[in-house]
């Protein structure tokens, strides 16, 4: 590490445990808005194919398995100071594997061409300059850490698996409910920039992990694992110069660029999404020959 990365990096180290979850969003904020457009993109394939999806295991699963191998990848080439071990998926995406395909589910397992493309783009990426590759762990543990969150715990709904223990895990739903309320409003009413990361709520945490959840479950607060990897991002990013810091950008714009080809790929969406449809349509069906039986 060099001497100007080392002042960086002296200069975002928490002194006490009360600062773990700051962090200086300037880095952050530049770089969210260098990669909004297409960052947006993907949020919009994203929706539109899991809207109705999102509870069926077949297609979570096949998600799981579609994106595997890039973690995998991140967890084999980057060192703990660029990733360290607590961010770390690989076992649990396998364990929730071997959860819903069984033991052997390597056995048919086979990488899909549009991963084969992203991992020998991300070889390259690693043989020229290992901070290149950070530019996609970071988004893609990053994504894990907030959306990914938002759809295992509305599958958790959807499937009936989300219960509230004893504790206080209601009580901070609901606080995270009325700060999401609370933020989009003050974006609706113009009282806060809606890209404003520092104004945003933390997506709720998915706080329990049933059998075969484990790849979205992390057992530390995510707030404090978000503000980590922003140090980490941070004690590079402000060392750049002006070649790297370009370079670093555009690959952070190539993750989501070749996220889109590898949500493409997964399987049985359209399947379930008939399938949901055919079934609430069903349900109106029955609503409204009931409602014409009782006004005769």
């Amino acid at each position: 590490m060099s001497a100007s990365e080392e002042t960086v990096a002296d200069s975002q180290v928490p002194e006490n445990v009360e600062d773990v979850e700051f962090v200086d969003m300037a880095f952050t904020k530049e770089l969210r808005k260098a990669t909004k457009d297409v960052h947006n993109l993907t949020d919009v394939l994203v929706n539109a194919k899991f809207a109705l999806a999102l509870s069926d295991d077949e297609v979570w699963y096949d998600g799981l398995l579609a994106f595997y191998e890039l973690y995998k990848f991140f967890e084999t080439h980057l060192p703990e100071r660029l990733l360290p071990k607590e961010f770390h998926r690989t076992a649990a995406f396998e364990r929730d594997f071997a959860y819903f395909y069984g033991s052997d589910w390597r056995k048919d397992y086979e990488i899909r061409p549009a991963v084969q493309k992203y991992l020998e783009h991300l070889e390259k990426i690693a043989a020229q300059n290992e901070l290149l590759l950070f530019a996609y762990s970071y988004q893609m543990y990053m994504a894990l850490m907030s959306g990914g969150q938002m759809l295992q715990k509305k599958r958790m709904i959807a499937r009936k698996m989300w219960i509230f223990s004893k504790n206080d895990d209601e009580e901070q739903q609901k606080q995270a409910d009325k700060e999401a309320e609370l933020a989009t409003a003050r974006a609706a009413d113009g009282s806060v920039d809606k890209d404003d990361l520092e104004a945003r709520p933390m997506p709720a945490q998915v706080t329990i992990c049933p059998p075969g959840c484990e790849a979205t479950y992390f057992p530390e607060k995510i707030s404090v694992l978000k503000a980590k990897l922003r140090r980490v991002f941070n004690n590079h990013y402000g060392a750049f110069d002006d070649d790297l810091r370009a370079s670093f950008i555009e690959e952070s714009r190539n993750v989501f660029r070749l996220n889109i080809e590898v949500v493409r790929t997964i399987k049985g969406v359209n399947r379930a999404n008939l399938r949901k449809l055919a079934l609430a349509l069903i349900f109106v069906s029955s609503i409204v020959v009931a409602v014409k039986f009782a006004l005769k």
